[in-house]
């Protein structure tokens, strides 16, 4: 009987070590990997002097890099010109706003800014007429919390230009 125990309590910790290094193999490997972050909807509305320039629904893809407590969001945003050219003078930097609620029903807001780059692709797309299509990146340094209290959740995304 004592045999029999013995082998029992070797193959548990056998197999107890086997998992906690799988565990610690898959922790390395999620680390390396980064983190990722996508919202349900996408841009919900536009505000500043040419808010009325693209169309609503414009699809959002994210790319986040780096490590620790603040990550480097990178949000790409396909605008599509509707009907109206009316441009009215640019803003000196453009921004995607993220916000929405945690858990606990608390404000949360992310804000993106549009580099030299883009905010220059943007103003060139201003005049365009309808149907044309432009790429603008929105960039930023945001904590990881927030992104984490965001994630996967339904925001109101605006684009400020």
């Amino acid at each position: 009987m004592k045999k029999i125990l013995f082998l029992m309590a070797a193959v548990a910790m056998m197999v107890s070590c086997g998992n906690k290094q799988q565990t610690e193999g898959e922790g390395e490997k999620a680390a390396t990997e980064g983190f990722t972050f996508s919202v349900k909807n996408n841009i919900t509305g536009t505000t500043g002097p040419n808010c009325f320039l693209p169309e609503l629904g414009a699809p959002i893809s994210f790319e986040v890099t780096g490590e620790g407590d603040m990550l480097d969001v990178a949000a790409t945003v396909k605008i599509k010109h509707c009907d109206k050219t009316e441009v009215k003078e640019a803003r000196e930097t453009s921004e995607l706003w993220i916000s929405g609620r945690d858990d606990d029903n608390k404000d949360v807001e992310v804000k993106l800014v549009a580099d030299e780059e883009n905010q220059k692709k943007l103003v060139e797309w201003f005049p365009k007429a309808a149907g044309e299509e432009v790429d603008i990146t929105f960039k930023g340094k945001v904590p990881k919390a927030d992104l984490e209290k965001l994630n996967g959740k339904e925001c109101t995304n605006t684009l400020v230009f």
